[in-house]
């Protein structure tokens, strides 16, 4: 999105997917994100970008992301295959797995950032957005493990960045199904349609710009 579209926003919501990984073609959340790329909702606007399965590589340009929108929810999203629903991660928590990237690295140490607190709680209303996506008749929860990969490490690092810069944007991670041609031929493996993810998504970044815009 051109920088002079940008800086005329009210204000931006930095979207998040990533890159395929564990050997398929295609990765739902940066189709996602993708998809939703200039999406406006209440005067605010959405930025998307893919980010990277790399350790170290995937927080730096998550970093550089926000300070260079400086936007109002920073909300990432990541594939969960075997997850029927919509998982809206409650807590981000200062480890890593050990446990290989698309580059074929290990992370060098076992906490997302070193000086860090153990744990972080998302920022985005995590229990209404589980609320509205249930009443719009899309299946949703809340959970409290984002995992130990790098869907827990860009959580955790965005909300952390955030904090630690003095920023006041809010932040959250959703994991997201398998679609269904990824699991076609796989049985009994849960799916839900690109489109269902979508709209999930869009209404979770609504519910959270409401809460911006009744708090302003």
């Amino acid at each position: 999105m051109p920088d002079e579209v940008i800086k005329a926003m009210k204000g931006t919501l930095l979207l998040t997917g990533f890159e395929p990984f564990g050997g398929d073609d295609v990765n739902p959340s940066g189709e996602v994100a993708k998809k939703l790329d200039g999406l406006e909702i209440a005067g605010y606007t959405v930025v998307s970008k893919v980010l990277p399965v790399e350790w170290g590589t995937a927080k730096k340009a998550l970093e550089g992301f926000i300070d260079e929108l400086d936007p109002a929810v920073v909300l990432s999203l990541g594939l969960a295959a075997g997850r029927p629903d919509i998982s809206v991660e409650k807590v981000a928590v200062n480890y890593t797995a050990d446990a290989k990237d698309n580059a074929g690295k290990v992370p060098e140490e076992r906490a997302v950032c070193s000086q860090g607190q153990d744990g972080y709680f998302a920022t985005i209303p995590t229990e209404g957005i589980v609320k509205a996506l249930v009443e719009a008749k899309i299946p949703a929860r809340l959970t409290f493990s984002a995992g130990t990969y790098l869907c827990n490490y860009v959580f955790y690092a965005a909300v952390h960045h955030i904090r630690t810069t003095g920023k006041k944007a809010l932040a959250g991670f959703i994991h997201i199904p398998a679609t269904p041609d990824m699991v076609a031929g796989k049985a009994q493996r849960p799916s839900m349609g690109l489109s269902t993810i979508c709209d999930a998504v869009r209404r979770a970044l609504t519910i959270t710009v409401e809460g911006l815009t009744n708090s302003g």
